[in-house]
């Protein structure tokens, strides 16, 4: 599994970009840029098979490319996962996170890691596996760990100011969707869901409309992920909500390169947030 980098990537020239990795539950992605020169974002992803383990795969793709452990101006580990809630900043005691994780989830990850929302007076809790933290940490020079979540709060939110009232906002990942609402008073709402069939990603959508009590003339919901899979829900979605959108990617993110434009949408926003 050996992973190409740009010429101008060199063990030189490393700590001039800032660097991520993400991690799901299928795979790998290696991305990096230099703030300094437009055009200059690039990623790479990698499938693991899924008959090994996750931590042998990873040990295997670090062990065969040397530009993972490279010095970079910044090195963050972006976790995508289901595992994560949302807690007040006020009811939150030092060394006591895990119990946020062990009251949500039934079987928690060993290592409780915490990120704070901006604008928000909130801490996103995540659970991550003790063993893939632990190497992580040993082969990155201090690293950041994210949650996949994180950014996508903060940068919603202030497209949320943009438009109606009530926003709901649907990212797609791989067999995963993202769903946050925002009202003017800020996040209301934010879960992450399996999704197998479009009919899985119908019912979830209305399911947390219904609860949230929005009205399907005036409220309003955003897509973003892969074209085809927000054509169809968009499609479908029309029976039910009348102002359907598309997510938009902020101005700065073009500066970067026109990869970016084929990234996840977290790891978008997490290089336009820095």
């Amino acid at each position: 599994m050996t992973i190409s980098v740009p010429d101008t990537l060199t063990t030189d020239s490393s700590g001039k970009y800032m660097m991520s990795i993400r991690l799901w539950s299928g795979g790998f992605l290696f991305s990096a840029y230099n703030p300094s020169e437009d055009q200059s974002f690039f990623f790479r992803e990698v499938n693991f098979d899924p008959a090994v383990p996750y931590l042998t795969s990873l040990k295997e793709l670090f062990f065969t490319n040397e530009c993972l452990t490279w010095t970079y101006r910044r090195s963050c580990v972006l976790c995508v996962s289901q595992q994560y809630t949302l807690a007040p900043c006020e009811w939150i005691r030092e060394n006591q996170r895990a119990l946020f994780l062990s009251f949500n989830f039934s079987s928690p990850e060993k290592r409780c890691l915490n990120n704070r929302v901006e604008d928000e007076p909130t801490e996103l809790i995540f659970g991550l596996s003790e063993e893939v933290y632990e190497f992580c940490a040993r082969s990155l020079i201090n690293p950041v760990f994210m949650h996949h979540v994180t950014s996508q709060l903060v940068m919603l939110k202030k497209q949320s100011r943009k438009g109606p009232s009530n926003q709901m906002f649907v990212v797609l990942h791989h067999k995963m969707a993202d769903i946050s609402c925002f009202s003017s008073a800020g996040l209301l709402f934010v879960n992450s869901f399996d999704i197998e069939h479009l009919s899985d990603l119908l019912y979830y959508i209305l399911y947390v409309w219904k609860q949230m009590g929005w009205d399907q003339l005036n409220d309003a919901v955003f897509l973003a992920g892969e074209p085809g899979l927000c054509n169809r829900l968009n499609h479908a979605l029309q029976t039910y909500i009348r102002h359907i959108g598309r997510m938009e990617i902020p101005a700065k993110a073009y500066l970067l390169g026109g990869d970016i434009l084929q990234a996840p949408m977290d790891l978008i926003l997490l290089s336009v947030c820095e």
